[in-house]
């Protein structure tokens, strides 16, 4: 940085000197008679040898035209495309075919590769049901309600109606009657648990008992009478005695259990009943109470809101939501169809494929670069311009490149971008220009070749417009003026004055004319080289006519 501040100090310093001397050597020609002891220019920008001229004899300079010196800028630079285009991928996915290679030429809208779509349709599919489903929703919200629906919602208020009816009513005499029967004979069943059986009753199965011990030994008196018999154990005597003594056993049985306790699980049975009929004839008593009668109030409500529902038609807001539904869902379709055909990479524009990042079976995401493609027919070349020249740019400019390769050859172009700041990376003051070449034949033309661009400055490419030392220009009533040698004498012809190029100044007379002397001087002159010469390099740099900067 500090060099640079030390360089930029220089150049200013060496351009207030040169301005300076200018001035200064202005004011020794004009109010002294130093004039005459300077050398003469001729037409070819050379030096005489003579003696001092004599005091009426003032220095004389060639005027050259303004157009075949400082109209024009040349720099160098690269070849480059216009527009280098990559084709990046919108879906993620494996590549499963790739159908170009590079060089090859395509027209917009051609395959270029294709990724696997196996997992892609699928989406697609499950999407299209659920658009098939969000329509269903939709349409059951919108229909109408059947004559059967209505029925049913009819009914069911009624039902509803009845029983809040029945609730208020309270319970019939027959429902506590019921209830207290309920209740006595589960306390009855108690007292006879608790209270065992009667002397009647246990006198009744001790008879029962002792029939059938009577019985049995009827029947085994019988057995014992063919019981010698091979086929005793089959005998109707055999059968009897058996069938008998299950008799005398049922009958120990009965007597026993009716003889013994109340068992405690029997008595716990019974508590609960006289319990629960118990509950059950207290609710009776106590009802309808205030939460029985709000109860069967809301299922009236529910059963008439539901009729008047389906009575009404479609629900605004339930149809809303079933519309959103299915419009998200179409949306979601949307996006499965547009990644699906994303998995088809075709050519943006119509171009030649510069390069392929990707091979068959290779993974990719979305957003990474498989193709380059690029028309090699649209072409640029960026250069410098130096600061001081920059103000002759314009877009649309004439230009001609000249490329090293193709030498002999000059190709059209116009400046298409003028950037807007310096180019930082250069020594001086800089700023990229880019010409587009126009020439419809660009044959043998390759990115990346060197070639020289060269701008014409349209405002001074005229026929009226010279270059004159700026010492030779002086003010005469108000106008510019500048000596002219005409017929051995010095005639003054009205000028008007443009830009300055170093010692010399642009002006533009129709009185002037090829080869006319000018009375002035400069210290760099202007010969046949400055054909070769464009806009100057900057402040400092030569003057028209003057070697480029650094030559030797």
């Amino acid at each position: 940085m500090e060099k640079k501040r030390r360089g930029a100090k220089a150049k200013w310093f060496t351009g207030f000197v040169v301005i300076a001397l200018i001035a200064g050597g202005y004011y020794v020609w004009n109010e002294t008679g130093l004039s005459t002891q300077l050398p003469t220019v001729n037409a070819q920008g050379a030096t005489t040898t003579a003696a001092a001229p004599a005091e009426d004899a003032p220095p004389l300079v060639t005027i050259q035209a303004a157009d075949l010196v400082i109209s024009q800028v040349s720099a160098s630079g690269n070849i480059e495309l216009i527009d280098e285009r990559p084709v990046v991928a919108e879906t993620g996915g494996t590549v499963a075919a790739v159908d170009v290679r590079v060089g090859d030429v395509v027209r917009a809208g051609d395959r270029l590769l294709l990724l696997d779509v196996t997992d892609l349709e699928r989406a697609a599919k499950r999407t299209e049901l659920a658009v098939a489903a969000a329509q269903n929703d939709l349409e059951d919200v919108m229909a109408a309600a059947t004559a059967s629906e209505l029925a049913v919602a009819e009914a069911n208020l009624l039902e509803a109606q009845e029983n809040l009816a029945d609730v208020l009513a309270g319970p019939s005499d027959a429902e506590i009657a019921a209830a207290r029967s309920s209740l006595a004979a589960a306390q009855a069943t108690y007292s006879e648990l608790v209270a065992g059986p009667s002397q009647d009753e246990l006198t009744q199965l001790s008879a029962s008992m002792k029939k059938a011990e009577v019985a049995v030994a009827e029947a085994q008196s019988a057995y014992n009478q063919i019981a010698w018999k091979n086929d005793a154990g089959t005998s109707s005597e055999a059968a009897t005695l058996q069938s008998a003594t299950i008799e005398l056993e049922s009958a120990r049985a009965a007597y026993a259990e009716s003889s013994a306790a109340a068992a405690a699980s029997d008595l716990q049975s019974t508590v609960s009943s006289i319990k629960s009929a118990q509950v059950t004839l207290d609710d009776l008593l106590a009802s309808p109470t205030a939460a029985e009668i709000a109860s069967a109030e809301a299922q009236v409500a529910d059963a008439q809101a539901t009729l008047d529902d389906l009575r009404a038609g479609p629900d605004a807001t339930n149809q809303r939501s079933a519309e959103i539904a299915l419009e998200q869902a179409l949306i979601d379709l949307e996006e499965a169809y547009a990644t699906l055909d994303a998995a088809t990479v075709v050519a943006p524009i119509a171009g030649t494929v510069m390069a392929v990042a990707v091979a068959a079976g290779d993974k990719v995401s979305s957003g990474a670069t498989l193709v380059t493609l690029a028309d090699p027919s649209q072409l640029e070349l960026t250069i410098s311009v130096a600061e001081l020249d920059i103000p002759r740019v314009a877009l649309g400019q004439q230009a001609e490149v000249a490329i090293d390769a193709l030498a002999g050859q000059n190709f059209a172009g116009e400046v298409a971008q003028i950037a807007p700041s310096s180019d930082a990376s250069a020594s001086s003051v800089s700023y990229p220009v880019t010409i587009r070449l126009t020439a419809a034949e660009l044959a043998g033309v390759r990115p990346g070749m060197s070639a020289v661009g060269t701008l014409i400055d349209a405002s001074v490419a005229d026929d009226a417009s010279w270059l004159v030392p700026t010492n030779a220009i002086r003010t005469q009533e108000g106008a510019a003026v500048v000596r002219v040698m005409r017929d051995g004498g010095a005639m003054p012809v009205t000028v008007t004055t443009g830009a300055v190029q170093g010692e010399w100044t642009v002006v533009q007379s129709p009185e002037l004319q090829a080869g006319d002397q000018v009375v002035g001087s400069v210290t760099s002159y202007v010969n046949d080289a400055a054909n070769e010469l464009r806009f100057g390099a900057g402040m400092g740099g030569p003057p028209p006519g003057g070697a480029p900067m650094g030559a030797p």
